[in-house]
Protein backbone atom coordinates (compact mmCIF):
# COMPACT_ATOMS: atom_id res chain seq x y z
CA UNK A 1 0.00 0.00 0.00
CA UNK A 2 1.67 3.24 -1.32
CA UNK A 3 1.63 6.29 1.34
CA UNK A 4 0.42 9.41 0.10
CA UNK A 5 1.81 12.47 1.76
CA UNK A 6 -0.99 14.48 2.20
CA UNK A 7 -2.98 11.32 3.47
CA UNK A 8 -0.32 10.93 5.99
CA UNK A 9 -0.27 14.57 6.76
CA UNK A 10 -4.21 14.18 7.56
CA UNK A 11 -3.61 11.35 9.40
CA UNK A 12 -1.14 12.71 11.95
CA UNK A 13 -3.07 15.63 12.27
CA UNK A 14 -6.46 13.61 13.19
CA UNK A 15 -3.94 11.53 15.33
CA UNK A 16 -2.42 14.54 17.71
CA UNK A 17 -6.32 15.31 17.97
CA UNK A 18 -7.52 12.50 19.27
CA UNK A 19 -4.34 11.86 21.66
CA UNK A 20 -5.03 15.58 23.20
CA UNK A 21 -8.78 14.39 23.47
CA UNK A 22 -7.20 11.46 25.52
CA UNK A 23 -4.88 13.39 27.65
CA UNK A 24 -7.79 16.11 28.09
CA UNK A 25 -10.38 13.77 29.57
CA UNK A 26 -8.06 11.46 31.52
CA UNK A 27 -7.48 14.93 33.22
CA UNK A 28 -10.45 15.35 33.37
CA UNK A 29 -11.78 12.60 34.87
CA UNK A 30 -9.08 12.09 37.94
CA UNK A 31 -10.02 15.69 38.37
CA UNK A 32 -13.91 15.09 38.63
CA UNK A 33 -13.21 11.55 40.30
CA UNK A 34 -11.22 13.79 43.24
CA UNK A 35 -13.52 16.24 43.62
CA UNK A 36 -16.47 14.30 43.45
CA UNK A 37 -15.15 12.29 46.20
CA UNK A 38 -14.10 15.63 48.65
CA UNK A 39 -18.13 16.46 47.54
CA UNK A 40 -19.25 13.15 49.15
CA UNK A 41 -17.44 13.42 52.41
CA UNK A 42 -18.89 16.81 52.92
CA UNK A 43 -22.18 15.92 52.34
CA UNK A 44 -21.28 12.47 54.87
CA UNK A 45 -19.57 15.07 57.84
CA UNK A 46 -22.69 17.41 56.97
CA UNK A 47 -25.34 14.59 57.90
CA UNK A 48 -23.69 14.70 61.86
CA UNK A 49 -23.92 18.38 62.16
CA UNK A 50 -27.56 19.28 63.47
CA UNK A 51 -27.37 22.63 61.09
CA UNK A 52 -26.63 20.63 57.87
CA UNK A 53 -28.43 17.40 58.49
CA UNK A 54 -30.53 17.70 55.31
CA UNK A 55 -27.30 16.88 53.67
CA UNK A 56 -27.69 13.18 54.72
CA UNK A 57 -30.78 13.41 52.03
CA UNK A 58 -28.57 13.98 49.22
CA UNK A 59 -26.01 11.66 50.18
CA UNK A 60 -27.06 8.61 48.21
CA UNK A 61 -27.78 10.91 45.12
CA UNK A 62 -24.62 12.47 45.14
CA UNK A 63 -22.69 9.23 45.23
CA UNK A 64 -24.64 7.96 41.94
CA UNK A 65 -23.75 11.19 40.39
CA UNK A 66 -20.55 10.91 40.80
CA UNK A 67 -19.94 7.50 39.34
CA UNK A 68 -22.54 8.10 36.82
CA UNK A 69 -20.79 11.43 35.60
CA UNK A 70 -17.13 9.63 35.76
CA UNK A 71 -18.40 6.70 33.38
CA UNK A 72 -19.57 9.13 31.00
CA UNK A 73 -16.47 10.93 31.00
CA UNK A 74 -14.62 7.92 30.22
CA UNK A 75 -16.63 6.58 27.66
CA UNK A 76 -14.86 9.85 25.90
CA UNK A 77 -11.45 8.34 26.52
CA UNK A 78 -13.07 5.29 24.95
CA UNK A 79 -13.81 6.90 22.01
CA UNK A 80 -10.50 8.43 21.66
CA UNK A 81 -8.70 5.77 22.15
CA UNK A 82 -10.57 3.63 19.31
CA UNK A 83 -10.27 6.58 16.87
CA UNK A 84 -6.52 7.04 17.86
CA UNK A 85 -5.93 3.13 17.23
CA UNK A 86 -7.70 2.98 14.13
CA UNK A 87 -5.49 5.80 13.02
CA UNK A 88 -1.75 4.66 13.99
CA UNK A 89 -3.00 0.93 12.44
CA UNK A 90 -3.85 2.64 9.28
CA UNK A 91 -0.81 5.20 9.37
CA UNK A 92 1.30 1.39 10.15
CA UNK A 93 -0.48 -0.27 7.06
CA UNK A 94 0.63 2.37 4.57
CA UNK A 95 3.92 2.51 5.73
CA UNK A 96 4.35 -1.16 5.73
CA UNK A 97 6.16 -1.19 9.14
CA UNK A 98 5.08 -0.96 12.94
CA UNK A 99 6.11 2.67 13.54
CA UNK A 100 3.45 3.30 16.37
CA UNK A 101 2.62 1.08 18.98
CA UNK A 102 1.44 3.24 21.30
CA UNK A 103 -2.06 1.16 21.27
CA UNK A 104 -1.00 -2.04 21.45
CA UNK A 105 1.11 -0.93 24.43
CA UNK A 106 -2.22 0.46 26.06
CA UNK A 107 -4.14 -2.33 25.30
CA UNK A 108 -2.12 -4.78 27.23
CA UNK A 109 -1.89 -2.27 30.00
CA UNK A 110 -5.51 -1.26 29.71
CA UNK A 111 -7.37 -3.82 27.36
CA UNK A 112 -8.39 -3.18 24.25
CA UNK A 113 -11.01 -0.07 23.39
CA UNK A 114 -13.64 -2.41 22.01
CA UNK A 115 -13.61 -4.71 24.88
CA UNK A 116 -17.27 -5.29 26.99
CA UNK A 117 -16.29 -3.16 30.13
CA UNK A 118 -17.23 -2.15 33.61
CA UNK A 119 -16.61 1.46 33.07
CA UNK A 120 -12.66 1.77 33.13
CA UNK A 121 -12.24 -2.02 33.96
CA UNK A 122 -12.35 -4.59 30.80
CA UNK A 123 -14.11 -7.71 31.43
CA UNK A 124 -11.72 -9.67 29.07
CA UNK A 125 -8.94 -8.32 31.02
CA UNK A 126 -10.16 -8.20 34.25
CA UNK A 127 -6.84 -8.59 36.52
CA UNK A 128 -5.17 -5.19 34.94
CA UNK A 129 -4.26 -3.01 37.67
CA UNK A 130 -6.92 -0.28 36.25
CA UNK A 131 -9.80 -2.72 35.96
CA UNK A 132 -8.37 -3.69 39.75
CA UNK A 133 -8.60 -0.17 40.48
CA UNK A 134 -12.84 0.21 39.62
CA UNK A 135 -13.84 -3.45 40.57
CA UNK A 136 -12.09 -1.16 44.32
CA UNK A 137 -13.23 1.80 43.21
CA UNK A 138 -17.18 -0.08 42.65
CA UNK A 139 -17.29 -2.34 45.85
CA UNK A 140 -16.02 1.02 48.34
CA UNK A 141 -19.12 3.32 46.12
CA UNK A 142 -21.38 0.64 46.81
CA UNK A 143 -20.88 -0.06 50.39
CA UNK A 144 -20.85 4.04 51.08
CA UNK A 145 -24.04 3.98 48.54
CA UNK A 146 -26.17 1.70 51.42
CA UNK A 147 -24.02 3.80 54.15
CA UNK A 148 -25.75 7.24 52.89
CA UNK A 149 -28.70 5.29 51.94
CA UNK A 150 -29.66 4.79 55.91
CA UNK A 151 -28.16 8.06 56.63
CA UNK A 152 -30.57 9.83 54.56
CA UNK A 153 -33.62 7.33 55.61
CA UNK A 154 -32.46 8.14 59.66
CA UNK A 155 -32.58 12.01 58.48
CA UNK A 156 -35.77 11.78 56.11
CA UNK A 157 -37.71 9.48 59.07
CA UNK A 158 -38.26 13.15 60.94
CA UNK A 159 -40.56 14.05 58.27
CA UNK A 160 -42.83 11.78 58.47
CA UNK A 161 -44.70 10.07 55.65
CA UNK A 162 -45.21 10.57 52.79
CA UNK A 163 -40.75 11.61 52.64
CA UNK A 164 -40.16 9.07 54.78
CA UNK A 165 -42.08 6.43 52.64
CA UNK A 166 -41.12 7.40 49.41
CA UNK A 167 -37.34 7.54 50.05
CA UNK A 168 -35.46 4.32 49.97
CA UNK A 169 -37.66 3.07 46.93
CA UNK A 170 -36.70 6.63 45.45
CA UNK A 171 -33.14 5.88 45.96
CA UNK A 172 -32.89 2.06 44.80
CA UNK A 173 -34.95 3.09 41.93
CA UNK A 174 -32.78 5.49 40.68
CA UNK A 175 -29.91 3.34 41.19
CA UNK A 176 -31.15 0.65 39.30
CA UNK A 177 -31.81 2.61 36.50
CA UNK A 178 -28.27 4.04 37.01
CA UNK A 179 -26.85 0.67 36.95
CA UNK A 180 -28.71 -0.78 34.65
CA UNK A 181 -28.26 1.85 31.69
CA UNK A 182 -24.46 1.52 32.37
CA UNK A 183 -24.54 -2.20 31.91
CA UNK A 184 -26.11 -2.22 28.86
CA UNK A 185 -23.83 0.62 27.14
CA UNK A 186 -20.89 -0.85 28.03
CA UNK A 187 -21.83 -4.39 28.13
CA UNK A 188 -23.98 -4.15 24.70
CA UNK A 189 -21.50 -1.55 23.25
CA UNK A 190 -23.84 -0.51 20.75
CA UNK A 191 -22.70 3.38 20.11
CA UNK A 192 -18.89 1.53 19.99
CA UNK A 193 -19.61 -0.99 17.45
CA UNK A 194 -21.32 1.68 14.89
CA UNK A 195 -18.18 3.89 15.78
CA UNK A 196 -15.96 0.78 14.61
CA UNK A 197 -17.91 -0.30 11.62
CA UNK A 198 -17.65 3.34 10.22
CA UNK A 199 -13.67 3.36 10.87
CA UNK A 200 -13.43 -0.22 9.55
CA UNK A 201 -15.61 1.68 6.56
CA UNK A 202 -12.93 4.32 6.05
CA UNK A 203 -9.59 3.01 6.95
CA UNK A 204 -10.53 -0.79 5.60
CA UNK A 205 -11.23 -4.17 7.35
CA UNK A 206 -9.79 -5.41 9.90
CA UNK A 207 -8.43 -1.78 11.07
CA UNK A 208 -9.87 -2.47 15.06
CA UNK A 209 -8.84 -6.25 14.30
Amino acid sequence: MTASPEELRLLEGQLGRMRGMLVAYYEAFFRFTGGGLIGVGALFIGAFWAPTQAAGLLLPFAILYVGFHAAYLFSYIVFARTYATAIERRINRLLGVEVLVAHRLEEVYFGAPGDPRLVAGSLRRPLTMLAAETWHFTIMGALFFVVGTFIGAATVERAGPPWSTLYVPAVIGWAVLNGAYLAWYFGVRRDQRAIEAILDEAYGEEVLA
